[in-house]
């Protein structure tokens, strides 16, 4: 019976994985704000969170460290992105509700966990992948976790701080997931060097990320000027 339940975690966990895939895509290409950009997103915020619960589960029982950390990050990053759009005022005194903070002292709990394991593989065992994917996912969390708090404790000077916010977790999360989908399949059928597959979406994404978020940047910095 247990192993049927895990069979039956997994699958939904993969499915799941595969819309959130599919569902992201969408909401990245479309025109934001629009139908088809909010429809796309609750789909993936809803796969996401389908993700997180199966993912959490076959983690313990297969005892997977990578699964476990991987669910986290990705879910808190989804998390916080959904929760920026209700924290649009920030700017104006707005206090975010105790689980934003819960969810992210927990994220960054599990992430600090998870850098002290990377450095016991180094230290005790030798294993230099293992160090590097476990401090790399590790630190990767912390930093999410500070740059969602940080609004919290110190009130944002720019008035589209949520929306820099909402691009940033939601790309993160994606990159997290897809980190995994690809990490799994080179594990599965050796299409790539492991720590390649790790890497890339990580080395793709980021930086049209960071390229995306000074494009609005600028492009608010011109209004502002606009209408000056």
């Amino acid at each position: 019976m247990a192993k049927l339940i895990e069979n039956y975690m997994l699958y939904l966990h993969i499915l799941a994985g595969f819309t959130a895939l599919v569902a992201g895509l969408v909401s990245i290409i479309v025109q934001k704000g629009k139908k088809w950009h909010r429809k796309s997103g609750k789909l993936y915020f809803m796969a996401m969170t389908v993700v997180f619960i199966t993912g959490v589960y076959v983690a313990g029982v297969r005892n997977n460290k990578f699964l476990f950390a991987i669910a986290f990050l990705s879910y808190y990053s989804a998390f916080a992105g959904v929760r920026s759009l209700k924290l649009k005022q920030l700017h104006n005194h707005q206090k975010p509700k105790w689980y934003d903070w819960f969810a992210g002292l927990l994220n960054a709990i599990v992430n600090v966990a998870f850098t002290v394991l990377g450095i016991y593989l180094l230290v005790v065992k030798s294993n230099i992948i293992g160090f590097i994917m476990c401090v790399g996912f590790g630190i990767g969390g912390l930093s999410i976790s500070y740059t969602n708090l940080k609004p919290f404790i110190v009130q944002p000077k720019k008035a589209n701080h949520w929306y820099l916010a909402h691009i940033g977790n939601m790309m993160g999360a994606y990159i997290a997931t897809f980190t995994a989908f690809l990490s799994t399949m080179v594990a599965r059928y050796e299409l790539m060097n492991p720590f390649l597959a790790f890497a890339l979406p990580s080395i793709i994404g980021i930086p049209l990320l960071l390229y995306y978020q000074k494009r609005i940047s600028e492009k608010t910095s011109l209004k502002k000027n606009r209408h000056a």
